[in-house]
């Protein structure tokens, strides 16, 4: 089969048809995964973006570019409930993962373990296990050492041999990284292992055409059976010019949890179990912070480079452009000279809280409910409580336990852990989410869930499932590397039944 190509909505004519075997709407890790697989199987692919494809010389490392550019809902996103919880979710040719800080954790065992026991999920630690090495391979998934991790993940990593925690350098699928420390707006030089860089090409160059700028907008359906996908093709204003169609006998909805539920809800299409848009999880995070004597430069560096894992929750150092840190500490707390003193860490959690997600037509963004649980507010405390022992085991002196308003900088380890009371309220944290899913779960019951195990969903043949969405409960770590695993098999298992 001859090479496809990369397509920008200036290539479409109001009015196209495209004709391919299989229709793949969106290009992060889920999407990529399935058009690489199929595509190399020798099934015609057409993929389909909403966001535009950026080399990294289009690349802009200002927050207020990269947000407009680069995520859903120009980073406006917000889960509404006691707690409101800012979201995050990529929006180019890559999905999240040309956003995101290229950690690759693999599904703990017992997480696999509770979907085979509670909603037959035949995705089995044994199973997975061979599909992780094969796309940790495919994206050259290498752990970072010190020399790219620096300093702010060094003195995390101090405290925390101190205290005698579990910890270790994060696995990353950047192999080209300097340590510049804006993963989340891009990388900009081209460094970091997008699957912009690997699964799509090699898509590609097995036939796959990949169409940026065009927003699936209708599944068509006969009889009970996917036929293809309508959409619309965007000017840079993200206003509709018209529409395409794509004739497809498969059709893969990779949108992530925000979109794929989004697609299904304004289609009215497989909703008899009640489960589209709901089980929203969104691994949320709590940030921390604290002062040292002794230069830190946290925005020099890997964003996010060492981890200590808790029951239930991880640990994980991060960093962010200096403007960032000031705007998320409340007026007055810090003097800008001291910035170049401070680490900076965060605790992310397992979280059982749940919530929705509903499409609010034409032009709106979707509704997005969430309701913490009282599990995730002890969990954020926890490790709120464990990211101040580590800091002031490191030798720092001061913390900032929650950066934010509702609690005062502590001058004392103790100090920092009578601010951290057992009660205190949901309503003081600062939580945001970065990777939401779940949103519609795979369950070999039709009634729990959406699709099967096999992504396929329950009330549409030939329509599949293949992202984040899928997962039946959350996580607990950052999915990238679970999603193009499970992305993988789902398609290599669609290929073996016969396409």
């Amino acid at each position: 089969m001859l090479p496809g190509r990369l397509h920008s909505a200036a290539d479409l004519k109001p009015g196209t048809r495209i004709k391919a075997d299989v229709a793949v709407v969106g290009s992060g890790a889920g999407g990529a995964a399935v058009a690489a697989e199929l595509a190399k199987n020798g099934l015609k692919v057409a993929v389909l973006e909403e966001g535009r494809s950026f080399a990294p010389s289009d690349l802009v490392t200002r927050p207020s570019w990269a947000y407009r550019h680069l995520y859903a809902g120009r980073s406006v996103l917000v889960a509404r409930g006691e707690v409101l919880i800012p979201l995050a979710a990529g929006r180019a040719v890559g999905g999240s993962t040309f956003v995101n800080s290229a950690i690759c954790f693999r599904a703990p065992d017992r997480v696999l373990r509770e979907w085979e026991r509670d909603f037959g999920s035949p995705w089995t630690p044994d199973r997975m296990a061979p599909l992780f090495d094969e796309v940790e391979r495919a994206l050259d998934v290498q752990k970072i050492g010190p020399e790219i991790a620096r300093h702010n993940s060094l003195v995390f990593k101090r405290g925390a041999e101190k205290l005698g925690l579990d910890g270790d350098f994060i696995s990353r699928n950047a192999p080209g990284c300097v340590g510049c420390g804006v993963c989340q707006l891009g990388c900009p030089i081209g460094g970091k292992g997008s699957v912009d860089k690997n699964l799509l090409p090699a898509a590609i160059e097995n036939g796959a055409d990949v169409y940026s700028e065009v927003r699936a907008r209708d599944v068509r359906v006969e009889h009970g059976v996917a036929k293809g996908v309508t959409a619309e093709v965007l000017d840079r204003d993200d206003q509709a010019t018209g529409l395409v169609e794509i004739e497809a006998e498969r059709v893969f909805l990779c949108g992530g949890a925000f979109g794929t539920p989004q697609l299904l809800q304004r289609n009215r299409l497989c909703n008899g179990s009640g489960q589209v848009g709901e089980n929203l999880h969104v691994h949320p995070g709590q940030a921390a912070a604290a002062l040292f004597d002794e230069e830190i430069r946290y925005w020099d560096g890997v964003t996010q480079g060492y981890y200590v894992h808790l029951e239930d929750a991880i640990l994980e150092t991060f960093t962010g452009t200096p403007e960032l840190f000031w705007a998320a500490l409340p007026l007055g707390q810090m003097n800008l000279r001291r910035l170049k003193h401070v680490a900076s860490a965060g605790c992310m959690i397992r979280d059982r809280g749940r919530g929705r997600v509903r499409w609010q037509g034409e032009g709106s963004l979707p509704a997005i409910t969430y309701e913490m649980d009282e599990s995730d507010r002890a969990l954020f405390i926890a490790g709120a409580r464990a990211m101040a022992r580590v800091w002031f085991a490191a030798g720092a002196h001061t913390s900032y336990p929650l950066l934010n308003a509702t609690v005062d900088p502590a001058r004392s380890l103790d100090e920092a852990l009578r601010q951290l009371p057992d009660d205190l309220p949901a309503r003081r944290l600062n939580p945001y989410g970065s990777h939401p899913q779940s949103t519609c779960r795979m369950s070999a019951d039709p009634r729990k869930g959406v699709c099967k195990p096999t992504g396929e969903t329950h009330e549409v043949e030939n329509l599949y499932v293949a992202d984040g969405s899928l997962f039946p409960t959350a996580l607990g770590v950052n999915p990238q590397i679970t999603i193009l695993a499970l992305a993988t098999g789902i398609a290599r298992e669609m290929v073996g039944k016969g396409a």
